[in-house]
Order: structure tokens, then C-alpha cells, then sequence
């Protein structure tokens, strides 16, 4: 490959490669955005990006990757130098997004010294206006709208739409109900996409996981069901091994820490923000078994200690696909004559073997009671599992199966009061997968730790029910032997 530098300095060589590489001219053209190294999957999105022969692109990506600046801003222009379209439809949520995308690519036609040297002028004129650029150059419109608004049948000149870039048109709000959501896959579907041309307009959709029922996730089920053509790609800041996707930005997890921490702000809708935008989980906002206000935490356990235990879900396999072995441990103590499950921090949640989970829960139990006692473990029993529950029994563990009979959402629904009127109190730190999945039930893709939560505060709130009535104003804290008579139901 020819020096880079030898290209730059060649005018014929340079505009060929602005014109042919979709990357070469991000970088050289608009060299002013490019603050940091850039990232792997960032070329990707440039390859993505300028591959004419992929129709539909939906890329979704964590904030702050330079997802808008580069399809939205950039490469609209060198969709315009290189001849792919003639007629381009910027759409974003709101009106004033949609004049802000204008005055930014304005911005650069008029003042980028650089792009006017290579490819301007840029002449301005009366078809100029908020929304709307003219290039008579180039023979080409550039037009912003916002969500709602009409698309279909529009033309320039003999054109009909031949790029239509799609640029976070829902907010929080808008996904909310099912209604608007219906309302703006139809606009989308009926209005939007219809206004292109079949086989020669590219759609590009960029945006974030909202809902699992919001446009993204639509239209991603439509690619990857088969039901589109196109294709669908996904940056979460971390990606599913733990590694950073951008490290010019974040170039150690210290960096990630710190910017979770102006994210979260040590609030829950902080940290559902996190997941949401940078990690790209999906975080529902409605229809919620556990709501996200029904979240107490404390910071010192405070009562009389009268019950110990462990609730578990087992899932005896290391494989990559498997669900996760979880273990969720409480205390539950009696304070002003009424119980209270202090959930610990850092529950188990781990791919294990079956001997590894015998090992963790031995470890588990005796933690749990401050290594002079093992303390109960409630285990779900079906099927396989039952041969694991054996083997915790023979290495003398205080296990007891629990028969299932109800789905998960059942199971769940059972103990939802014990957390809305603050029975349970979780952590400052150390449980936030677990407050996850209990506020994200039915979206997250994991609920492992969830059984675990239901069994352990079963198994703890019948110890409560247990205990005799004149006991619970002057019961102190001897370990689990001091509960007598308690009536754990086996089958939740």
C-alpha cells in the first residue's frame, strides 16, 4: 500500500481516496472530531457505512461512541463527493435535532477549509433554509425531518430518496406505551421506508436498546428473523468478555468506573441509565414486577439476627450458553417487632462445575455464619439437579429442595410486597446485577439470581413465621439454632 503521506500530498491521489474510502476521508476531512485513537468497531461502522451494496444498516451503540458525528454528520457529505446519493433524508426525534443536523453539516460546507480546498465550493443560496440544503454542484438535496413527519412521496428531480439516515427517534417517553410504540413502527414501516426506492435507496438506523419492544428492538427481531434484509450490529461499551471497545477513550477500567460514576450519580435511574446506553442491556420502564422506587438500601444490618440462609439456582454446566449457578444470601432479623431481610453484598453468579458448586456453597453457608455454623441453603429441585442436591447433602450441608410448581414470573409476583413495603433492603453496593434482573425481569436475558432471591426470601420469611410470637421482642442472635418450629414450605 502506498505511503499514507504521499497520498495526502498528492491532490489527484488524495480526493480519489477521500472518495473511495469512507474512512481516509473521515479522518482527514473532519480530523476535528477526532479526539482520541480510533477503535476497532469503529471501522467497522465506517466499512458499514460506505458498502453500498448493504441496503439496510441498523447500528446500535453504546453513547458517546461517534455513532451520530459519523453517519449522521460526516458521512452524508461523502455520501455527496462520491456521487452515492442525490437525494438524502436526515430524521431524528425532534424538530430542533433536525435543524441542529442541518446547521452542523452547513457548518462544515461553509467553513471546512480543507473539504472547500478538495470538493467546494459549496454555494449557498435561497434553497437554503433550516432543513434543507441544495447542491448544485453536486446535483443534490440533503433534508432533515423529524418523527412523524411526511416522508413518502417526495422527490428531487428525477430522485426519490436514495440515502435516509434514521438518528434516535425515540426518547424514553415515546416508548412508554404501547400505543406510541405501535405509532412509530408504522411511520417507520408505512411512511419512511416506502419512500425509497427499492433496491438502490441505503437505510441507516442508529440509536440504542430503549425497549424491547421499541423500534431498534423491532427492527433488529425483523433483520435477525429473516424478515428484513439487512444487517445489525451492537457496540456496548464492555462487550460480553469484559473488554473495552474503545480504549483510545477508556483506556483502563478506572476510566470506566469514573464515567459510570457521572453516569449513575448514585441513583437507580443512573444506573439503569448505564446499563441502558452504555452496556446496551435492556432496562424496561413499564410493566415491572419489582419497581425500580420499591428499591430500599441500607447501611449497617439493624435488629435482633434470628435467621440465616442461602436461596440457590443451580445450573450445573461450564458451558458458554448455560445459565448461571446463582446464590443469594440474607439475614433476617426482627426490628420494632417486625421482620427485616437484609440481602449481603456480592452474591454468587457463575458458570460451575458440580463439585464447584458443592465447594461454593460449603463456602457460602459457613461465611454466612461467621464460619462457627453452617447456615441453611434453599435449592431448587428439578430434575437433574436433585443428583446435585445429593451431593451437597453427603458433603453435609443443611440443603433443602425446593419443588417448583409456578413459573417464574409466579414465583416472583409472591414475594414483590416483601419489596415494595420494604421488608427487604438491599446493599449500597455489591448487588446490582441483582437489582437489575429483579427490576428488568422478563427483559434481561438472565434471571438466574432472581430464583435465587425468591427462594432465599421465602426460606427467610418462613423462619419468621416460625418463630413464636412471644419471642420476637426479646429474641437475640444465636445462629439459626435458636429458630424452632418453622414451617418452610417445599413447594413455592
Amino acid at each position: 500500500m502506498e505511503d499514507l503521506s504521499k497520498i495526502i500530498e498528492n491532490p489527484t491521489k488524495r480526493k480519489w481516496a477521500a472518495r473511495n474510502d469512507f474512512g481516509f476521508f473521515f479522518h482527514y476531512y473532519f480530523s476535528h472530531y477526532v479526539k482520541y485513537k480510533t477503535a476497532e468497531f469503529q471501522k467497522e461502522i465506517d466499512g458499514l457505512l460506505q458498502d453500498w451494496n448493504l441496503k439496510f444498516l441498523e447500528v446500535i451503540a453504546f453513547r458517546g461512541s461517534a455513532k451520530s458525528t459519523i453517519a449522521i454528520l460526516a458521512f452524508p457529505i461523502w455520501a455527496v463527493i462520491s456521487g452515492k446519493a442525490h437525494f438524502l433524508v436526515l430524521i431524528s426525534d425532534t424538530f430542533s435535532q433536525a435543524k441542529g443536523h442541518i446547521y452542523n453539516l452547513k457548518t462544515e460546507l461553509e467553513n471546512n477549509k480543507l473539504l472547500i480546498r478538495d470538493f467546494g465550493p459549496f454555494e449557498q443560496n435561497e434553497e437554503w433554509t433550516a432543513t434543507n440544503i441544495v447542491l448544485p454542484k453536486y446535483d443534490t438535496r440533503i433534508l432533515a425531518k423529524s418523527t412523524g413527519q411526511k416522508v413518502r412521496g417526495m422527490r428531487y428531480k428525477q430522485w426519490r430518496p436514495d440515502l435516509i439516515v434514521v438518528d434516535d427517534i425515540e426518547d424514553l417517553e415515546m416508548v412508554r406505551t404501547k400505543e406510541q410504540r405501535d405509532k412509530t413502527h408504522r411511520w417507520l414501516t408505512g411512511n419512511v421506508i416506502p419512500a425509497g426506492e427499492g433496491g438502490k435507496t441505503k437505510y441507516i438506523l442508529i440509536g440504542n436498546l430503549l425497549h424491547s419492544d421499541a423500534i431498534m428492538s423491532r427492527m433488529k427481531k425483523e433483520i435477525q428473523g429473516g424478515y428484513r434484509e439487512g444487517k445489525v450490529v451492537e457496540f456496548p461499551l464492555l462487550d460480553k468478555n469484559g473488554e473495552i471497545l474503545w480504549k483510545g477513550k477508556y483506556p483502563d477500567m478506572q476510566a470506566i468506573k469514573t464515567e459510570k460514576k457521572k453516569v449513575e450519580g448514585g441513583s437507580l435511574i443512573g444506573m439503569r441509565a448505564w446499563q441502558r446506553e452504555y452496556l446496551l442491556r435492556l432496562v424496561p420502564e413499564e410493566g415491572q414486577i419489582i419497581k425500580d422506587e420499591w428499591i430500599r438500601k441500607y447501611d449497617n444490618v439493624s435488629g435482633e439476627i434470628v435467621a440465616k440462609g442461602t436461596g440457590m439456582d443451580l445450573a450445573i454446566s461450564k458451558k458458554a450458553t448455560a445459565d448461571y449457578t446463582a446464590a443469594v444470601s440474607g439475614k433476617l432479623t426482627i426490628l420494632n417487632e417486625e421482620p427485616k431481610i437484609y440481602i449481603m453484598p456480592n452474591p454468587l453468579n457463575e458458570r460451575l462445575s458440580g463439585f464447584e458448586t458443592t465447594q461454593r456453597a460449603m463456602a457460602i453457608s459457613k461465611a454466612l455464619g461467621g464460619e462457627r455454623e453452617l447456615t441453611p441453603l434453599w435449592v431448587e429441585d428439578v430434575a437433574y439437579q436433585r443428583m446435585q442436591i445429593e451431593a451437597m447433602e453427603r458433603a453435609g450441608l443443611p440443603v433443602t429442595g425446593i419443588k417448583v410448581s409456578t413459573d417464574k414470573r409466579a414465583r416472583l409476583m409472591t414475594i414483590a410486597s416483601y419489596v415494595q413495603n420494604g421488608t427487604v433492603l438491599f446493599p449500597k453496593e455489591g448487588c446490582e446485577d441483582l437489582i437489575l434482573q429483579l427490576t428488568g425481569f422478563g427483559v434481561e436475558q438472565y434471571d438466574d439470581l432472581t430464583d435465587a432471591f425468591v427462594y432465599c426470601i421465602q426460606g427467610l420469611m418462613n423462619r419468621f413465621t416460625g418463630i413464636p410470637e412471644h419471642l420476637t421482642s426479646d429474641i437475640v442472635e444465636k445462629g439459626n439454632k435458636t429458630i424452632t418450629g418453622g414451617i418452610l414450605d417445599k413447594s413455592f
